[in-house]
């Protein structure tokens, strides 16, 4: 009998490991038709360190393997989280597979928690910018007044930036529409604004009419510059996808001008693709070194913050979500 059970226990100790290696071969190579597969098989190998934890197996090689499939499980769960997406999203594939009380049935809120890092960071550095901006208003209120086109354009697109952060879309393009009544010419951020706001309440054609009618405004040679106007918009107000096809196009246009490398950079991470966010930043940092020396301290900063990132944070870093959040078919991105 002894001997039947440590043959049991040996034969479980293997199949643990089979499991490991096709779950480490597997999460290189996730498709929309094998994702699911994946994630029950997470489940298989977490249920056999349970039955295994008791039976004085040294587990310790592949507690270590488990360990690290986990970590990188995190730092790509925008990836995965992609990909779940094309085979039709986590919700559903929770109602398939119940309990499904794993890590790995959450990346959901992952991908959030990511996102809200983000955004704290982000406002860390915009209320330092915000300050320097304070300092120069005042300069140019009281030593060289600004164009009163500046002033309306600049306080629109103030307001805009709160507004989009809330979603209110119909009082985003009222306060455009105000602002353009008082210009006496057209301020090529403020349309492209328009473009990305209207695009947001689904009128497609004149969106592309006012992002049309900036692009016009801007000389041949700096179309760069409008590309990363539009892409920092996007992103912004979380058009991921539309914020990597400027960056895309910028890098087509001037291959060695950082902005476009920049966008890319920024869109990975806001994805939570860590490694790709790492390479872009490093990327945009060498082409900025010498033609924009602020945009290289910005890309080695903002490169600095995801390699200190520790490679085996827990699956939900400083955010773990509180009871139940994630756990609902309702858990969003």
């Amino acid at each position: 009998m002894a001997y039947s059970v440590h043959q049991e226990r040996q034969g479980l100790a293997t199949s643990l490991r089979e499991d490991l290696a096709e779950a480490e071969r597997l999460i290189v190579q996730l498709r929309r038709d094998n994702v699911e597969a994946f994630l029950q098989l997470l489940d298989r190998i977490e249920e056999s360190f349970k039955l295994l934890e008791a039976s004085g197996l040294d587990l310790r090689p592949e507690q270590t393997r488990w360990g690290s499939l986990l970590s990188k499980l995190t730092r790509e769960a925008g990836r995965v989280m992609r990909t779940i997406d094309v085979a039709g999203g986590l919700g559903g594939l929770r109602k398939a597979n119940p309990p499904a009380e794993g890590l790995w049935w959450k990346l959901d809120a992952v991908v959030a928690a990511a996102r809200r890092r983000l955004i704290r960071r982000s406002g860390i550095t915009v209320g330092t910018i915000a300050a320097v901006l304070a300092v120069i208003w005042a300069l140019l209120t009281y030593v060289f007044p600004p164009d009163p086109n500046t002033v309306v354009a600049s306080e629109a697109i103030t307001t805009l930036q709160q507004l989009s952060f809330e979603g209110r879309w119909e009082e985003a393009l009222s306060t455009i529409e105000e602002a353009k009544s008082l210009l006496t010419e057209p301020d090529i951020e403020l349309l492209i604004w328009e473009g990305v706001v209207r695009d947001k309440l689904g009128q497609s054609e004149r969106s592309q009419e006012a992002l049309e009618e900036a692009r016009a405004l801007v000389p041949t040679d700096q179309h760069v510059a409008y590309l990363w106007t539009l892409g920092s918009i996007r992103l912004y107000v979380n058009d991921l996808e539309e914020a990597r096809i400027a960056g895309n196009e910028a890098i087509a246009l001037e291959p060695s001008n950082p902005q476009g490398s920049f966008l890319l950079a920024s869109v990975a991470e806001m994805e939570g693709d860590t490694g790709s966010a790492i390479e872009l930043f490093e990327e945009a940092f060498q082409l900025a070194t010498e033609s924009n020396p602020q945009l290289a301290v910005i890309a080695r900063v903002r490169m600095g913050s995801l390699l200190q990132r520790p490679a085996n944070m827990s699956l939900f870093g400083e955010d773990q979500p509180a009871a139940g959040e994630g756990n609902g078919d309702d858990a969003t991105e």
